[in-house]
């Protein structure tokens, strides 16, 4: 038979000479992490390979809500703040990366209901198809507003004339504002081909309702 430990979680334990309690290096309870400041949001945020659709909602959601949420001391800021104009830059270059990760979140949210190739053969489904087009059409607009507000503070970020330690965030900047970078023509170009395939959806339906 097995002797029965009596286990007193209080007990004064030796560790490296001093006597410590067991309580006091082994915490009855972890402190919990709670994001307060925009940076913290951001930081909740991001995309595993393989992504549905409950994930682009939840990056949304933490990402708008990042939105509302005050900026870090710029001593706790993602890059070294010198001087007010980097903070100034610093705040419009996360404004716009923030919009940027909103608007594309949107973009693949509309790529899940929309069809890249629309054959004959998937017709047969028509019904299905032209409300899956339905919903697409509204995530592509909705990515919009998203993209003119990036575009409008990389144009503020643009006006302090040195790069801050953000990397590819500062290289968004840099192609919005020489338009090598124009989402814009993106999600227009995207609705454009959708309102075709919508278009042969719903010529589909309108024969089969003549033939009934």
């Amino acid at each position: 038979m097995f002797a029965e430990v009596d286990l007193d979680y209080n007990y004064e334990y030796e560790k490296n000479g001093p006597y410590t309690k067991f309580s006091d290096w082994i915490p009855y309870k972890l402190h919990k992490w709670e994001p307060r400041n925009l940076e913290d949001y951001y930081q909740l945020v991001g995309l595993r390979q393989h992504f549905g659709e409950n994930d682009l909602r939840r990056d949304i959601y933490f990402l708008k809500l990042s939105l509302q949420k005050k900026f870090r001391h710029p001593k706790n800021a993602l890059c070294e703040i010198h001087s007010e104009e980097e903070y100034y830059k610093y705040r419009n270059l996360l404004f716009m990366h923030l919009n940027i990760r909103i608007m594309r979140s949107y973009m693949r949210l509309a790529s899940l209901y929309d069809k890249r190739h629309l054959y004959f053969y998937n017709l047969d489904f028509a019904p299905d198809l032209k409300d899956s087009f339905h919903i697409a059409e509204g995530f592509y607009k909705e990515a919009i507003p998203y993209w003119e507000k990036a575009r409008e503070h990389a144009d503020k970020a643009n006006e302090i004339p040195y790069d801050l330690d953000l990397g590819t965030v500062e290289t968004e900047r840099f192609q919005i504002v020489t338009g090598k970078l124009d989402y814009g023509y993106i999600i227009n170009n995207h609705l454009e081909k959708l309102n075709k395939k919508q278009l042969m959806v719903q010529a589909e339906l309108d024969r089969r309702e003549r033939e009934d």
